[in-house]
């Protein structure tokens, strides 16, 4: 299991200057400017991955979510205020100390932070591995607000955005395919057979996270291979490349009707690459459970191996 923080950007109401605010820009959006954050623990658990996996590749646009509004009560609203006011005072840093000092008073004096109220701050949280994408944006402007009960804010966390966000995580395994004969003995028309067998038949992250007012927000996505593209690497091949779609996670092309033979020794090495597309699905669970709709695009992942291509020899006795 893996955790991410994530940081809490407070503002004075506009924490996010425009709809595409670049979270590494503080000039102007952002009035702490004390460095400190709130964090939230987002958990990650991988499952299936294997030791040789890689970050997934997508066939079309995917971004994870960068930001969203985490829910806290009016008096984890006031701890937090008072905390950064200690805090700011401790370092010396006056107009952030008045800042803070300047929001406990505001907020005091409108209902004791709504003490007594029914409903929840809503805080704007960065996902910190996305604070250091320059290119991450977040569409949503108030750094914190009240709302009302059954009023949350359009960009609150949700299972949607968890899975989004798992998505971002994904490692699909990297080793490819099996070859027959092994690649460092293939042979010139003879059949190229290709095997791959995932041993669980599946990949899969559950991102969960307990906000501050205690509510358990969790989402988990299941990638499963289901088509297979390779490549001879090369012209000297008939045909110089094949399709195949998985059943089960496992392929024996032996038994199709695309293999591909090369007609040419390769002289050093043919760069053999096998391309394998991923189904991803997604439930709004802990764990893995049947039933998951579809997210797109397709998660994709790519290998290449050198094959060494050879005469068939004739023995006369």
């Amino acid at each position: 299991m893996t955790a991410m923080s994530l940081v809490w950007a407070f503002g004075t109401g506009t924490a996010l200057a425009g709809n595409s605010a670049n979270p590494t820009d503080t000039s102007g959006s952002s009035a702490s400017g004390d460095g400190e954050s709130y964090t939230v623990q987002v958990n990650y658990v991988h499952r299936g991955q294997g030791n040789d996996s890689q970050p997934a590749k997508y066939s079309g646009s995917f971004t994870p979510p960068a930001c969203w509004y985490t829910a806290m009560t009016p008096d984890q609203m006031r701890e937090e205020i008072k905390r950064r006011y200690y805090a700011a005072g401790h370092d010396g840093a006056g107009t952030i100390y008045e800042f803070y000092n300047d929001q406990n008073n505001q907020m005091e004096d409108d209902g004791h932070y709504h003490q007594g109220q029914d409903g929840n701050w809503w805080v704007l949280t960065w996902d910190e591995q996305r604070l250091k994408d320059f290119s991450a944006t977040c569409p949503y402007q108030q750094g914190y607000f009240w709302a009302p009960p059954n009023q949350p804010p359009a960009g609150r966390i949700t299972p949607r955005m968890l899975a989004d966000a798992a998505y971002g995580q994904l490692t699909l395994p990297s080793r490819g395919v099996t070859l027959s004969p092994v690649a460092q003995n293939q042979k010139v028309n003879l059949p190229t057979y290709v095997n791959f067998t995932q041993a669980d038949g599946e990949v899969s992250v559950t991102a969960q996270v307990t906000e501050p007012d205690g509510q358990v927000i969790a989402a988990t996505v299941v990638a499963q291979p289901t088509s297979l593209h390779v490549e001879a690497g090369t012209q000297y091949a008939d045909p110089p490349s094949c399709d195949y779609d998985m059943t089960g996670a496992k392929l024996n092309s032996a038994g199709t009707g695309c293999n591909i033979t090369y007609n040419r020794a390769s002289h050093g090495t043919y760069p053999f690459t096998a391309d394998m597309t991923w189904t991803v699905t997604w439930t709004p669970t802990a764990d893995p459970a049947p039933g998951g709709q579809r997210l797109q695009p397709d998660g994709f992942s790519e290998s290449r191996q050198d094959v060494t291509v050879q005469e068939i020899q004739a023995i006369n006795r």
